[in-house]
């Protein structure tokens, strides 16, 4: 197939070529001329962009007592439509397993079922880690862990002094630690007491800023004297951005936010249907909203990643009247692509290469996929997003499930053309092409 007439904009920057696919893999790049019998998909005046990756997203699982509205079919149709086509989830240990065997159980979900490629961040909850079943998974591919400063009930919680054995440990095995940063004692002390406890806005009361703020300076420190990679998850208070920013110069570390943070603010917990929003860390001040969109233009964070958490429109309001119980999380994956068009090239003026640097190429580099995913080169997947910025104006959709939609109201003009998933076209217009069947792979090494 050749790829003809587009703009390819990676996170080097954008020029006029051509690409030919031949197999799953991007086998030349310039100014080319179709061979005989080579399929040409036209794309003058279109932009041709490496495929997205959303690295944090919670799907096919169960939390708590409610299954995640999306499964691993829903949530990755919604994904290609969009640009999207490697989605990252996680992979929790259960009490009767081993981390290994809760892998499997994950894998087998999305086998035959994801239109998109897949992978997984682990989080092992039994101590101590069995560190040669870990070593085997790193050699499998699953380089990243996820560890939690809170979820004490849930049996998640790492404590400061775990996670500094964990991150010496995981610098010899070249592996990264993602964080959940809230300090445990901060929400302990919150004073659960003092909030109405049907009033949404109680939420914020129970997570303060401040325990965000003190979780990732903790963290940071043990991530300098260990020389562990740490990545800091869903940051959403422009002072742990900001320290993890300075914090650069003397570790490796990188972090991530979700658009909820850059685009909502408290006042969505306001109203009548305010529990729809609950999510964690929850929804911020609008003061703190607009200073985590200005750092966001200046690229103070790495990747974007939506952490997509859908719950169906009956497990939100079975608790409504008591927001402790209401199941935290927000839709996002459909939102994610035009969305963040929206704001970092429409609002903010940056050029389509910082699209492709912070929702491609940098959160491929996480995963350790970088250059095979995240870039458009010679020998990388042939995984393309064909769009058009100035489309037609439209909703944009978070889910295709039955979940409330977390961005109401919002348009985009970006308009998804084509999309290309390991050579194979499986996207025309915004929509699956008739007959596409999931060709997702898994990215695990199973």
């Amino acid at each position: 197939m050749l790829i003809q007439g587009g703009t390819v904009v990676t996170e080097k920057g954008a020029a006029r070529l051509d690409v030919r696919i031949v197999g799953e893999s991007v086998a030349a790049i310039g100014r080319l001329s179709p061979e005989q019998g080579e399929t040409v998909l036209d794309a003058t005046g279109l932009f041709v962009l490496p495929g997205m990756l959303d690295v944090h997203v919670h799907i096919d699982d169960r939390i708590g007592e409610c299954d995640l509205a999306d499964t691993f079919a829903t949530a990755s149709e919604v994904a290609v439509r969009t640009g999207i086509t490697t989605l990252a989830g996680f992979v929790t240990q259960g009490s009767d397993e081993t981390l290994s065997e809760a892998v499997a159980r994950c894998v087998a979900r999305g086998i035959g079922r994801s239109h998109c490629d897949f992978t997984f961040h682990l989080t092992p909850t039994a101590w101590p880690w069995d560190w040669g079943e870990v070593e085997a998974l790193v050699a499998r591919g699953l380089s990243t862990f996820k560890v939690y400063t809170t979820y004490r009930e849930a049996g998640l919680f790492t404590d400061y002094g775990r996670m500094a054995e964990v991150m010496a440990r995981l610098v010899g095995l070249g592996a990264r630690l993602l964080v959940h940063c809230e300090d445990d004692e901060m929400l302990a002390s919150a004073g659960a007491s003092r909030i109405d406890p049907t009033d949404p806005r109680g939420h914020a009361v129970l997570r303060p800023e401040r325990a965000e703020v003190v979780a990732v300076g903790r963290v940071l420190e043990i991530a300098q004297r260990t020389g562990c990679q740490l990545h800091v998850v869903h940051v959403s208070t422009v002072e742990g951005a900001t320290a993890i920013g300075e914090a650069r110069r003397h570790c490796l570390v990188s972090c991530e936010t979700a658009p909820h943070y850059l685009l909502l603010d408290e006042t969505a917990l306001a109203g009548d249907d305010g529990h729809r929003f609950l999510c964690t860390p929850p929804l911020r001040p609008a003061v703190t909203r607009a200073e985590l969109d200005a750092t966001a233009a200046t690229g103070a964070f790495d990747l974007y990643a939506t952490d997509h958490c859908a719950f169906t429109r009956a497990d939100k309001d079975r608790h409504r009247d008591d927001v402790r119980d209401v199941p935290k999380g927000l839709a996002g994956i459909g939102a994610f692509v035009p969305l963040m068009f929206e704001l970092l090239v429409k609002r903010h003026g940056l050029p389509l290469a910082e699209l492709s640097t912070r929702l491609a190429a940098n959160p491929a580099r996480l995963l350790g996929l970088y250059p095979r995913k995240g870039t458009i080169v010679v020998g990388s997947d042939a995984d393309l997003v064909i769009l058009d910025p100035a489309g037609p104006e439209r909703p944009v959709v978070s889910s295709l499930s039955d979940c409330y939609e977390s961005f109401p109201g919002r348009t985009t003009t970006l308009d998804v053309r084509h999309v290309v998933v390991h050579g194979r076209p499986v996207v025309r217009d915004n929509a699956l092409i008739p007959g596409a069947r999931p060709g997702g792979l898994c990215l695990a090494g199973a």
